[in-house]
């Protein structure tokens, strides 16, 4: 199975939980951005849905070298935000993007 990490944005607290209570991906924020934060997140998020673990640990790995200068990007603006905002990260399968989406046509 392929699973999808996406970069989101910063949000505050609030808008994170709203995101974390909707069916299909899973999201997190993060401050600070770093690569170790995000893999347990992803390693402990795989094991409460039942994902492949290696799958999920490659599509982190992967996603985070492909997007190095972004990824320094976000971790630049977000030492400008308020102390209270998070970068904010999703992953998930690619049924579970697809009803992401479906969601957002229907709201």
């Amino acid at each position: 199975m392929r699973y999808l990490l996406q970069f989101c944005g910063l949000s505050d607290p609030l808008q994170l939980f709203y995101l974390e209570q909707t069916a299909g991906p899973a999201f997190a924020g993060f401050r600070p951005f770093q690569l170790d934060a995000l893999l347990s997140w992803a390693q402990l998020t795989a094991q409460q849905r039942h994902w492949d673990l290696p799958a999920i640990h490659n599509a982190v790995l992967s996603s985070w070298m492909e997007r190095a200068d972004l990824i320094h990007q976000w971790q630049l603006r977000l030492r400008e935000e308020p102390a209270d905002r998070l970068v904010v990260a999703g992953l998930g399968t690619q049924l579970d993007w697809e009803q992401r989406c479906e969601q957002l046509l229907l709201a």
